[in-house]
């Protein structure tokens, strides 16, 4: 039996405005790499397309870097082929200049109004390509109503979102929603992200086995 292949997108990006300036968000990619090494521990294939933040030596990861929606699209449309399996935890601007500016702007009088343009949705762009692989999301809320996250789930084709906040971001611990579309929803309060990753990397190699027709591949 084929051990997955699993592709985990971590860490923020970068949509540089000119050669100083970019919108970008405080994502630290620190879940995604946990989601690697559980999956690598378990002896996946595992390709970790990271954002540009600081992260520790990856052994027996593949890893892919990105900057730009525009380079994680193209990774994952890349490897898409070859994967069984897809957790979505990078922080993707929505919005990207619509035009780079070439050195430095200069400060001058007045506002400065900068027109921004649709990134694609990388996720989404997955999700409509499917088949049988096994999409996981992560949906960001400033409030607790899991509607808004359930009906990402179901337009994104994802078989499970988990529902962040704020206050998970760049800590070690954080509370989650986790929230399977045909209805199953537990609260995950206080979890670590290292036992969170081995969660969802039970999850997912008993869906991949299902929709193999294999012996759950969980490393055990």
């Amino acid at each position: 039996m084929n051990p997955p292949v699993l592709l985990i997108t971590a860490g923020p990006t970068r949509e540089p405005i000119d050669d100083v300036r970019f919108l970008t968000n405080g994502a630290s990619g620190i879940l995604g790499i946990e989601v690697a090494r559980a999956a690598r521990d378990a002896g996946w294939e595992v390709h970790l397309a990271l954002g540009p933040v600081p992260h520790p030596a990856l052994e027996g990861i593949h890893l892919h870097p990105f900057v730009t929606a525009l380079d994680l699209e193209e990774i994952a449309i890349q490897l898409w082929p070859e994967v069984d399996a897809l957790v979505a935890t990078a922080a993707v601007c929505d919005y990207r200049p619509a035009q780079k500016i070439v050195g430095k702007r200069k400060k001058s009088a007045g506002d400065w109004n900068l027109q921004l343009v649709r990134n694609p949705d990388v996720l989404a762009g997955r999700g409509a390509e499917k088949g049988a692989r096994v999409l996981v999301g992560f949906a960001l809320e400033a409030t607790e109503d899991r509607r808004e996250a359930l009906r990402k789930a179901v337009n994104k084709r994802l078989d499970l979102v988990l529902c962040n906040t704020l206050g998970n971001l760049g800590v070690a611990m954080g509370d989650y929603i986790w929230l399977e579309p045909a209805g199953h929803s537990i609260s995950l309060p206080e979890i670590s992200k290292v036992d969170l990753a081995r969660k969802l990397v039970e999850f997912i190699g008993t869906k991949v086995a299902s929709r193999r027709g294999d012996r759950a591949f969980n490393g055990e």
